[in-house]
């Protein structure tokens, strides 16, 4: 038996077209559905412009003092400012977008206690159109609620809500928390009464939704100013937020350096009090000793001695003081347990260092105070704090660790020094040496106590003199127009958005089908080459060749004739079997019409139905008699009468016949196997030119394979949106179905695509044809005459 050959690329067309032409071939048919989703998408773009709310750009700018870019305090102001710390941009940048700033700004300005006015269908703010803002007592644990009514009552100075009474800027108990209503002094009175409403919203939704909002970015790399940006759609509201959010981050800087300042004066005040009374008991010493020994005068010997040791002493006081001052550091980082609280001094300390490294302390201290009462134990950033702390403590110990050592070394040559001195006082009379002692030990305590003295001055003086380490260039100011949503873009959206919608809606319905739709689906499923295309006809007749009409179906079935005669020509047969993968393909149709369409070109045909499951070819014709092809098979001789009786003309056509299926058997398969169905072809062939055979589907049964030996072509009907693309795919990949001979592809049913569209053209969108026809075509319409339909 001959296998079947063909060449991939056989019969393909391959025509060329560019990006536009396939465009308009494939989507140009759904121009309506296009037409209609332009509009709903002009309407949605106008509506969305009538009631979303304009946003405006509100900007400010600050200049920080950055010391690694050179912007530094004069030296009066650096004098004036002890407790400054130089700033870094980054860093500036980072508070003023830190949680802690952003909550205090929405405690300050009732954020959270947001109020709305009703206008028709929709919900505006009404930061300064409502006469009263809302205040809670305690708004870091609200519960939240949405919209509720209240009535203002001018003049009375009450806020009804349901139906009850709260007095105007009074602390009252309320269902949500103890509350206060006060005027807005922002409120702009308006003719039209609408009806308000406030919600509550927790602060961490409304830090979270300024986080977002705020864009904090320096101006340039080289520059100190910072640029702070925010889109909102109340001006007064955008402008409030951005002022408050520098006067909070100018006032926390400032608390930072008063809060060290009051350290450091409490701590010299109390080295004052303990000093004064020390000096207070030298002096009645020295009184009491001049008195008792009647010592007036020293030797000038004793003068150069008392100048000598008065310095090196006040050396020792100054020394004392550092290690008294690093072991209360020492201690004070080592009792607390992560928990802010004064930072002690460092005067007297003069690596910076260790200042450095405290104020960091105590930064992180504070950052993880804040954090710790909003977010969680397990939160990467205040786990971040966490380790910082952690890391920070063992440098300061270290630091103190290192300095206490420089220090104990100076002090013990200076003792070495002082021991010299002492060697001294052997030369000098005893009354005198007991003199200078007690007047070693009062120059000791006034050195000390002027030091203190001096140090509490400067601590006071940077106390009352502590300014922001920023400066304010430019206060917040909205834009004039709105920024947000820009007419033109929504339009260009809308205007654009049907395309790929469209498109997507076309792609997804086509691929969710599973079927063949387009030409090419066959042709990269299969090498099979596709020697016919049938446009869907909606007569619902099966024989539409009837009369010699030239219409678009009768012009493609004698195309397709042609097709066929070139390939009968070079196989040198007369035999064509017809069918298909499942029921409903329209084999019975291609094979009705295609025996038509040769019987008018003058050939002698014969149509034999040898689908003995589901047979129509009797009631298409007409045929009154039920002997058939299965009479001829069941019959246990030969009878070329009984052949020539299952022979019926056809009315139409005077060259056409036709073998019925006959009468149904219970064993089609076994009859199709009998010798005699090769007896019957080869008389066949003697008797016509031009045989037919309508055979059954491959699937379910097998027949199909049975008739297959005697033809000499087999077109396989596939039907758009019907046959599966797993079935073409099977063409090329079972190999039972190699067993069909010279297979070609008839693609059946071909339905115009999209809406409001005619004839057979790019509207159609399936095949490759791109023509309107083949001709003239008759514009009468071929009455229905016949019940059966092609699928």
């Amino acid at each position: 038996m001959r296998r079947m050959k063909v060449s991939k690329n056989a019969d393909i067309e391959t025509g060329e077209t560019n990006l536009l032409q396939q465009l308009v071939f494939r989507y140009l048919p759904y121009w309506p559905v296009f037409v209609l989703l332009l509009i709903c998408s002009a309407g949605t773009a106008f509506l969305y412009l009538k009631y979303k709310a304009p946003l405006y750009e509100i900007t400010a700018t600050i200049l920080v003092k950055d010391e690694k870019r050179g912007l530094d305090d004069s030296k009066v102001l650096d004098a004036l400012n002890l407790f400054g710390a130089k700033k870094i941009v980054e860093n500036e940048i980072e508070v003023l977008h830190s949680r802690s700033i952003i909550s205090q700004v929405a405690t300050d300005l009732q954020l959270y206690a947001p109020v709305d006015e009703k206008s028709g269908i929709l919900f505006r703010s009404a930061y300064i159109t409502s006469p009263v803002i809302i205040r809670l007592e305690n708004p870091d644990s609200l519960n939240e609620v949405e919209r509720i009514s209240f009535n203002y009552i001018p003049g009375s100075n009450v806020i009804m809500i349901d139906n009850k009474t709260y007095s105007m800027n009074q602390l009252v108990a309320s269902p949500w928390g103890n509350i206060r209503f006060s005027e807005n002094p922002l409120y702009a009175k308006t003719a039209i009464k609408k009806p308000f409403f406030f919600s509550l919203v927790s602060l961490q939704k409304i830090v979270n939704d300024l986080q977002n909002s705020l864009e904090i970015l320096p101006s340039n790399k080289l520059s100190t100013v910072i640029n702070i940006n925010l889109e909102d759609a109340i001006p007064q509201r955008g402008e409030a937020i951005l002022n408050e959010l520098i006067n909070d981050y100018n006032r926390a800087s400032i608390d930072d350096k008063n809060m060290m300042a009051s350290n450091t004066l409490e701590f010299v005040e109390k080295r004052l009090h303990l000093m004064a009374n020390e000096l207070d008991e030298m002096e009645t010493g020295i009184q009491k000793f001049r008195t008792r020994n009647g010592v007036v005068d020293i030797s000038q010997q004793s003068s150069q001695y008392l100048q000598n040791v008065g310095e090196n002493d006040q050396k020792l006081s100054e020394m004392d003081v550092q290690l008294s001052v690093l072991d209360q550091i020492e201690k004070y980082i080592e009792s607390k347990n992560g928990q802010p609280g004064l930072v002690p001094t460092t005067f007297g300390i003069t690596d910076p260092l260790l200042s450095q490294l405290l104020e960091k302390l105590y930064d992180s201290e504070i950052q993880y105070e804040k954090l710790q009462k909003t977010t969680a134990e397990d939160n990467p950033i205040l786990i971040s704090v966490r380790n910082e702390i952690a890391r920070l403590k063992p440098s300061i110990l270290e630091n103190i660790k290192n300095q206490r050592k420089s220090i104990e070394a100076a002090r013990n040559s200076l003792i070495g020094t002082s021991s010299r001195y002492n060697a001294m006082l052997n030369t000098l009379p005893e009354k005198e040496r007991e003199l200078v002692e007690i007047s070693r030990q009062q120059t000791i305590k006034n050195s000390i106590y002027s030091f203190l003295l001096q140090k509490k001055e400067e601590a006071a003086l940077s106390f009352n003199s502590a300014v922001a380490d920023s400066r304010l260039i430019d206060k917040a100011e909205s834009s004039i127009k709105p920024v947000s949503p820009k007419h033109w873009i929504v339009y260009l959206i809308a205007l654009l958005l049907p395309f790929p919608l469209l498109a997507s809606l076309i792609s997804l319905k086509e691929m969710a089908r599973g079927k063949i739709l387009f030409r090419h689906s066959i042709e990269e499923r299969s090498v099979i080459p596709v020697i016919g295309e049938l446009a869907f006809d909606k007569s619902g007749q099966l024989l539409v060749t009837d009369k010699n009409e030239r219409t678009l179906i009768t012009e493609q079935f004698r195309n397709m004739r042609s097709t066929i005669s070139n390939r009968l020509l070079k196989a040198k047969g007369k035999k064509i079997m017809v069918t298909s993968s499942i029921s409903g393909e329209g084999k019975s149709f291609v094979a009705c019409n295609l025996a038509n369409v040769f019987a008018q070109a003058g050939k002698k045909v014969v149509l034999l139905e040898a689908d003995m499951y589901k047979p129509k070819i009797s009631s298409v014709f007409n045929l009154s008699h039920n002997t058939g092809l299965s009479n001829n098979l069941m019959n246990e001789k030969s009878d070329d009468l009984l052949l020539r009786s299952s022979i019926h003309p056809s009315r139409f056509n005077n060259n056409l016949f036709v073998i019925p299926a006959g009468n149904v058997p219970d064993n089609p398969s076994e009859l199709l196997m009998n010798d005699k169905m090769d007896i019957l072809m080869k008389s066949l062939e003697n008797m016509y030119e031009i045989i037919i055979i309508d055979a059954v589907p491959i699937n379910p049964v097998s027949d199909a394979y049975l008739i297959s030996k005697f033809a000499d072509i087999t077109l396989f009907v596939v039907r758009h949106a019907v046959t599966s693309k797993i079935n073409v795919q099977m063409l090329d990949e079972d190999m039972e179905m190699q067993r069909l001979k010279n297979v070609n592809i008839v693609f059946n049913g071909i339905k115009k695509r999209g809406y409001a569209t005619s004839g057979y053209g790019y509207e159609f969108g399936y095949g490759y044809t791109s023509s309107i026809g083949y001709g003239y075509f008759s514009k009468s319409k071929a009455k229905k005459k016949y019940a059966s339909k092609h699928y």
